[in-house]
This record gives C-alpha cells, structure tokens and sequence, in this order.
C-alpha cells in the first residue's frame, strides 16, 4: 500500500512494515506499507485506516478533503 503523508512520512519511517521509499515517492512524503502473510494485518488497522485518510485529504480537491475531515 502506498499512500501519502506530508506531515508524519518521516515518524513512520522506523516502523517495521514500512519500505524505505526512494526517489520521487521519498521527495513528495509517499509512504510504502508492505505486509507478508505471516503479519498481523488485523493489529495495523487502524493505523492504515488513517493514513488512508490523511492520504486522500493530502491528495483530494480541498472541497472533497473537507467532506472526509468533517465526518471523523
């Protein structure tokens, strides 16, 4: 999974599904999560669910970002 994080992308850094992102996708704060089959999804949920939502608001036009924001 890939998402962005322009504000916590270098706190999540050390965490231990998180890939080092390289190049362009390190430049512009995106964040590669990588889990195997032998990890506990389940434990991270709530932590993915998130970033996925700081992702779309980071990424979203402001109006719909707006929409996501009001409805947490």
């Amino acid at each position: 999974m890939i998402v962005k994080l322009p504000i916590s992308a270098e706190m999540v850094q050390d965490l231990y599904f998180v890939r080092e992102s390289r190049g362009w996708f390190r430049q512009h704060n995106w964040v590669i999560a990588h889990f195997d089959a032998k990890d506990d999804l389940l434990a991270e949920l709530a932590t993915l669910k998130g970033w996925m939502k700081h992702s779309y608001c980071a990424v979203a036009p402001k109006k719909l970002a707006k929409l996501v924001r009001v409805e947490a």
